[in-house]
């Protein structure tokens, strides 16, 4: 009789204790939509720099992140006198990286750090050459590209969780891009997340 009522007493302990437990977090795969500037070239130039990003979670230290993305921007390089030579950059990509979560997902606050790659058309406008000549007229040779670049990303973000659920989140995102046509596009993008 002692026996069956320590069975039962230890099933109840037992239960209770499973019962008590956290259950492993889902997986949560995001949307993200981020919107921010970057520098075209050295420098010379801001541009801005949106995307739309699906960003499913691979385990608990991984997350995926595909995105389309679309920069463009335009400026006028100014050498005094009068004289200004117009710049400008368009393009879109298709980009694809791996972010590591060293603290793992669906935290309050996650932080990845990764890179990848990324196909896209760009087109540029600006100039290879420019000053005075000897007759003192201004001149400039145009070094325009338009065409299919290839290239390389390496990005660090950090989201907070706007919500207990964790299902909203908004954060930063850091990057550098450099391409096929020598393009080199440091920037950084505002980003709200939401779970699909």
């Amino acid at each position: 009789m002692i026996n069956k009522y320590a069975l039962l007493i230890a099933g109840i302990v037992m239960g209770s204790t499973a019962y008590g437990q956290d259950a492993p977090a889902a997986k949560q795969n995001l949307i993200r939509l981020g919107v921010g500037n970057s520098l075209n070239g050295s420098g010379d130039y801001q541009i801005t720099k949106a995307h739309l990003e699906y960003a499913p979670q691979l385990g608990g230290h991984a997350r995926l992140a595909s995105r389309i993305a679309v920069i463009t921007g335009s400026n006028h390089y100014n050498f005094g006198g009068g004289y200004t030579i117009p710049q400008s950059y368009r393009g879109v990509n298709l980009e694809q990286e791996l972010h590591w979560l060293p603290f793992g997902a669906n935290r309050i606050v996650e932080f990845g750090i990764g890179g990848g790659g990324f196909v896209g058309y760009a087109k540029t406008k600006s100039f290879s050459v420019a000053g005075f000549n000897e007759q003192q007229s201004f001149y400039y040779i145009p070094d325009n590209h338009a065409g299919l670049h290839i290239g390389y990303i390496a990005s660090a973000y950090l989201d907070c969780a706007l919500n207990q659920e964790r299902t909203w989140r908004a954060g930063v995102r850091v990057a550098l891009q450099n391409d096929t046509q020598a393009n080199i596009l440091p920037g950084g993008q505002f980003q709200l997340s939401h779970v699909w």
